[in-house]
């Protein structure tokens, strides 16, 4: 008798709206607490899972048995997403969402301006019983289970290889129902944000189609705005993701070949001067009065040349060498090559 009753009076509702046009959400809260406020928010496709103060549209009141009601003609007439939820803990935040198991405090569903739902009490899992006209709301319930079962199945994975192919294979999934049963592009809209984006992306790119189709039915019954410029947006966030992807390449590459080149540099000026000191070790230069071709055999003494190598290299006689080698042992006062270079080694370290 009571089901009766009540389902009669959600037909005399839904003929109320279809006749005035306005819509109509209503229920009970089982709560104790009294005058216990509910609050209806407007969603974007991808903000099934989030909560902020923007999102709110109004508010309303339980009444001392917990009955509350929008009603009105404020609501667009094209299909949208909606969420209700009241406060769990009245002396916290309103911007409460809380879903655990048979405890949740919240409901998504899809609405018009000319629809009614009625939401019947539940004592844990408040609004999640109800009852609604919207052909839509039924299109994503049943949409939402067929995804937790996929999930439920692919979740069992624990390959990471075969995960990450389980990710392609729920898109895959997904998209196959969604053109098998014909459903509303809103519907098939929400479904994607549940997907990684690096698994749009990919997917759009081999099989631009599909997206497409989305895009142009979103069009159509949008009239270009609303859900069909978000799955637009969407498009473009995922082209900036791969822009900022390659940006942060070629910055790290830039960052290394930068430092590679700072290190050779280093490299090279120590070799340089490495090479200078090589060249000009031991030649003293204080109490000596050494002449430019002295110099120049010292040098050449100390790099193991012999007397012959020395007078080709510098284009003299060889008995002209040993005459300026005589007259460098004289003044530095060693007898051969040994104590020459022992005496330069010394005035090194110096």
């Amino acid at each position: 008798m009571k089901r009766n009753l009540f389902l009669f009076g959600l037909l005399f509702l839904v003929f109320s709206n279809f006749c005035f046009g306005q819509y109509s959400i209503s229920g009970y809260l089982d709560t104790p607490t009294k005058n216990k406020r509910v609050y209806l928010s407007l969603l974007r496709f991808n903000e099934q899972n989030t909560i902020y103060t923007e999102q709110v549209l109004m508010s309303t009141l339980t009444d001392s048995l917990g009955y509350f009601s929008f009603e009105g003609k404020l609501l667009s007439d094209k299909y949208a997403l909606y969420r209700i939820h009241a406060r769990v803990d009245e002396s916290g935040p309103i911007l409460q969402m809380r879903d655990e198991g048979v405890y949740k405090n919240f409901q998504n569903f899809v609405f018009s301006n000319k629809d009614t739902i009625v939401f019947r009490k539940n004592t844990r899992s408040w609004f999640s019983s109800y009852t609604t006209t919207n052909p839509i709301d039924i299109e994503l319930q049943e949409f939402n289970s067929y995804t937790l079962q996929l999930n439920r199945e692919l979740s069992s994975v624990t390959d990471p290889k075969l995960q990450d192919q389980s990710s392609y294979q729920m898109l895959s999934e997904l998209k196959s129902y969604a053109d098998s049963n014909e459903v509303h592009p809103l519907v098939t809209l929400v479904l994607l944000s549940n997907v990684e984006d690096r698994v749009l992306k990919d997917d759009l790119e081999s099989n631009p189609e599909f997206y497409e189709k989305l895009q142009d039915s979103l069009n159509v019954y949008y009239n270009n705005t609303s859900y069909a410029n978000q799955l637009d947006e969407l498009f473009i966030d995922l082209s900036k993701t791969e822009t900022q992807e390659e940006l942060e390449f070629y910055r790290l590459l830039a960052f290394v070949l930068g430092a590679i080149s700072f290190i050779l540099g280093i490299g090279v000026v120590f070799l340089l001067v490495k090479l200078k000191q090589k060249k000009n070790v031991g030649l003293p230069q204080e109490n000596i009065n050494l002449t430019n071709q002295e110099e120049r055999i010292s040098e050449l003494i100390i790099q193991d040349k012999s007397n012959k190598e020395i007078a080709d290299e510098l284009f003299i006689s060889l008995s002209t060498v040993k005459t300026h080698i005589r007259n460098i042992y004289a003044k530095l006062e060693v007898a051969n090559r040994q104590e020459f270079v022992d005496k330069l080694k010394n005035y090194s370290k110096d």
